[in-house]
């Protein structure tokens, strides 16, 4: 076996193993995923993007999908995600928003559900525990090891980010777990996001559910209508 396939780049002990060559070991369980089995967040983002554009392909109605050609409305789409999904939602709207997108859909609105928004220098309650700081610096290497801590994938407020002026979005809800270590992050990303000029309307929840449901019947601003 080459040392490439047999340095290490991460562990998670007793979990897995990561190496440098891409493969991923399981100690519990099973066996090895292969280094082309793993997708970062960025290639899912590019992923994603290129899902949109081409959802957006039948905006005319002459795409290659009936169902989309006669039944979508491609100015009320709604983008959701989890965890690191919503980090995902969250770019989405950032390249809807380029002048340069494309995309040919109007998003109405993201829902961020716990995003995993993170950075090198702890905030409220991240420096109560350190351990767990570490943790999760580490957790995030497996997430997108390409990635160092305070890429805008993963700490949209940093100073290498682009402006959040700039979410080509009309609103977004940001939802936090009282528990979460991760939830002093979502509360900074709403409160960035509401003094940044993006002109939207921004929420955000503990009681998830309930906000989500009202999420959907907010007043747009009437910059959306023009």
């Amino acid at each position: 076996m080459a040392a490439t396939e047999t340095e290490l780049e991460f562990e998670f002990l007793p979990f897995f193993k990561a190496y440098k060559n891409g493969r991923v070991e399981r100690l519990k369980g099973t066996d090895v995923v292969p280094a082309e089995g793993h997708l970062s967040i960025i290639s899912q983002s590019h992923m994603k993007i290129h899902g949109l554009h081409y959802t957006g392909s039948h905006c005319n109605g002459d795409g290659p999908e009936p169902m989309l050609n006669h039944h979508a409305d491609f100015q009320r789409v709604f983008l959701a995600g989890d965890s690191a999904r919503a980090n995902i939602v969250h770019n989405l709207a950032m390249a809807a928003g380029h002048p340069d997108g494309g995309l040919n859909v109007g998003i109405r609105g993201v829902v961020l559900v716990d995003p995993y928004f993170w950075g090198s220098d702890p905030i409220g309650s991240e420096g109560l525990d350190m351990e767990k700081k570490a943790y999760v610096d580490r957790l995030w290497n497996v997430v997108c090891p390409s990635c160092p801590i305070d890429d805008p994938w993963i700490n949209p407020v940093g100073s290498g980010g682009m402006s959040l002026a700039g979410l080509g979005c009309w609103r977004v809800l940001v939802t936090v777990a009282e528990k979460d270590i991760l939830k002093d992050r979502g509360w900074l990303y709403f409160q960035a996001l509401s003094r940044s000029g993006w002109l939207g309307a921004v929420k955000k929840a503990k009681q998830r559910l309930k906000k989500i449901a009202e999420f959907f019947k907010m007043e747009l601003p009437p910059m959306a209508f023009q």
